[in-house]
C-alpha cells in the first residue's frame, strides 16, 4: 500500500492543532521540548519536518498522520508513562525485585536455547 503524499501547509496545520486544543502556546511548545519563538517559526514553515511535527504531536496527544499520511506512525503516550511510578520506596524495590526475577527467567531460557543450538551444529 502506498501512501498518497498531502500537499498541505504544514505549520499551518500544526497551528490549528495547538489552536484547536485550547492550550496556551507556550505550556505546548515547552512540552515539545522546543521555545515560544521556535513555535512561532515551525508554523511559518509549510514544509516542517515531520520529527518536529511528531514532537508537537506528542504534546498535544494529537496524531497528524491523519492529515499527513504520509507522516510515520508514532505514540502519542510515551510507554515509561503508560506503567506509572512507584508510589513508595518499597514498591519500587518490589517492582526491581519482579524485573530481576524476569530477566534472570530470560536468560536461563536463552542459555538453553543456546546449548540446543550448539548441540544441533
Amino acid at each position: 500500500m502506498t501512501r498518497k503524499k498531502t500537499n498541505k501547509d504544514r505549520g499551518q496545520v500544526l497551528a490549528a492543532a495547538v489552536g484547536a486544543s485550547g492550550l496556551n502556546i507556550e505550556d505546548v511548545a515547552k512540552k515539545a521540548d522546543y521555545s515560544r519563538a521556535a513555535y512561532y517559526k515551525h508554523i511559518k514553515n509549510p514544509q516542517l519536518e515531520f520529527h518536529v511535527m511528531i514532537a508537537y504531536g506528542k504534546a498535544l496527544h494529537y496524531d497528524f498522520t491523519d492529515e499527513f499520511p504520509e507522516m510515520p506512525k508514532y505514540l502519542l503516550e510515551e510507554p515509561s508513562e503508560a506503567y506509572g511510578k512507584p508510589k513508595s520506596l518499597d514498591e519500587a524495590l518490589q517492582v526491581i525485585e519482579q524485573l530481576k526475577n524476569k530477566y534472570m527467567e530470560l536468560l536461563e531460557k536463552y542459555h538453553l536455547l543456546m546449548e540446543e543450538k550448539v548441540g544441533k551444529k
